[in-house]
């Protein structure tokens, strides 16, 4: 059970360091820098706000926890496709892939090199046109990096994630090495826990989902984790405490400098933040800090994706064309350019649809977390599943507070996809239909696996 029984298998390149930046860098990307101002819309209180980014936070570690014995157990390319099928059966799994494909990782990546886009035109002003010619040339530079090996795009993962954490370490200490008028305090809590008050809990729980998304994220580079069993529970484990405390440290340093009124009207905290405190050069140091987030949050999309489409065709769901691994690199070539494509596709498709970058970045994103939510619900339940069916398995690593745990998480994601149906529900309809839109495909590929 611990190696993949197919003939073409990746080579395990990465360490314990680089599975922590895996995780640590798919995960900050552009929330946390665009996401407080939704937060602060939705809720007045300090208490309350600092609540919801650490509860998020809590839940997700619980999550990461439980996939964490999911990825030890079988630490095969595709990570979260491998579990699905194996509890649920394929359908599920190839579902699963299926929303990765067209939606959920497309979709990041093209978003992400949209951010990155935005905040270069910061420092390097561009039209709408060099922005979009810019996203485009990110989205190839970074598949042509990954391409080349893995060892590069690791490289790129962990410089990345190194440079975006000593920026936000830099906004945490800048308030303190900086005199600034102090803003008014804040109330800690509101003063009744009105209807209004629970629905904006639930709308800034759904906004903080998407700065915590991307943990999942080492699952599908499992297979190329050495000694896997050991390196792929301390990555995530690590990696997600050291999120946490960056993002609520963070946030008390925006909170520090601006009151929530002005943050629920910041379109940039952290250039606010900055702004205040620097003055015009602060500008620039948050452009180029936020520029290094969103570039390795997108190569760690690119990372990580293909090995998902990998395995879907290792499995012959997918053309056999796209598990091919590159003779000379040894690296899923063909699937990460099928993702490169796909990317292109949306992310012209969006420029084309929106009068700015900006607009075209909340285009890319909608279904992203809707989607991811469902079926890393659905991963984290294998875990029950699994003891349930599967007692025998060795298990190298047991969930710690099994089963706590994933019930905790599973009634936190739970909530969540229940606020996003309630306040959004257009678009969830508009995912589920996109998600079960699969089923048909899946039936021809079936049929195709079944040939003799």
């Amino acid at each position: 059970m611990q190696d993949p029984p197919h003939s073409e298998t990746l080579p395990r390149l990465l360490g314990p360091l680089d599975a922590v930046a895996v995780v640590v860098g798919g995960i900050i990307g552009s929330g946390v820098f665009l996401k407080p101002a939704t937060v602060a819309q939705n809720l007045d209180s300090l208490g309350l706000i600092l609540g919801v980014w650490i509860a998020v936070g809590l839940i997700t570690l619980c999550g990461a926890l439980s996939l964490a014995e999911l990825a030890a157990m079988l630490p095969q390319a595709g990570g979260p496709y491998v579990y699905l099928s194996a509890a649920y059966g394929r359908l599920p799994a190839f579902l699963w892939g299926w929303t990765e494909l067209w939606i959920i990782r497309a979709g990041s990546v093209g978003a992400l090199a949209t951010a990155t886009a935005i905040y270069l035109d910061k420092l390097v002003p561009m039209s709408r046109l060099g922005q979009e010619g810019v996203t485009l040339g990110i989205v190839l530079l970074l598949s042509v990096v990954n391409v080349i090996g893995t060892r590069w795009g690791a490289v790129v993962q962990n410089l990345t994630a190194v440079l975006k954490l000593g920026f936000l370490a830099f906004i945490v200490v800048l308030p303190l090495a900086v005199s600034h008028t102090p803003v008014e305090t804040a109330s800690w809590l509101p003063e009744t826990f009105s209807p209004s008050v629970w629905r904006g809990l639930g709308v800034a729980m759904v906004a903080v989902m998407w700065p915590y998304d991307g943990w999942i994220n080492i699952g599908p580079v499992a297979e190329e984790i050495r000694d896997p069993q050991r390196n792929v529970p301390l990555a995530l484990a690590v990696g997600m405490l050291v999120v946490i405390a960056v993002y609520v440290l963070v946030n008390l340093a925006y909170h520090s400098v601006l009151p929530i009124a002005a943050i629920a009207q910041s379109k940039a905290v952290a250039a606010d933040v900055c702004q205040t405190l620097l003055g015009d050069i602060g500008g620039k140091v948050v452009a180029l800090g936020v520029l290094c987030s969103t570039f390795g949050a997108a190569n760690s999309n690119l990372l990580t994706g293909p090995r998902i489409y990998f395995a879907m065709a290792r499995d012959g769901l997918l053309p056999a064309a796209i598990s091919r691994v590159h003779p000379r690199w040894r690296t899923p070539a063909n699937a990460i350019w099928l993702q490169a494509v796909w990317t292109t596709v949306l992310t012209v498709v969006a420029y084309a649809s929106k009068d700015d970058p900006l607009e075209a970045f909340n285009a890319l994103t909608d279904f992203v977390i809707f989607g991811g939510l469902v079926f890393y619900a659905l991963a984290v339940g294998a875990v029950l599943v699994f003891r349930r069916t599967h007692p025998e398995w060795p298990r190298p690593y047991r969930t710690t507070g099994y089963p706590l745990t994933p019930i905790i998480y599973l009634l936190g994601v739970s909530a969540a996809l229940a606020s996003m149906v309630y306040q959004e529900w257009v678009q969830a309809a508009a995912g589920t239909a996109l998600i079960l839109s699969g089923a048909v495909f899946y039936a021809f590929a079936k049929k195709r696996v079944q040939r003799p």
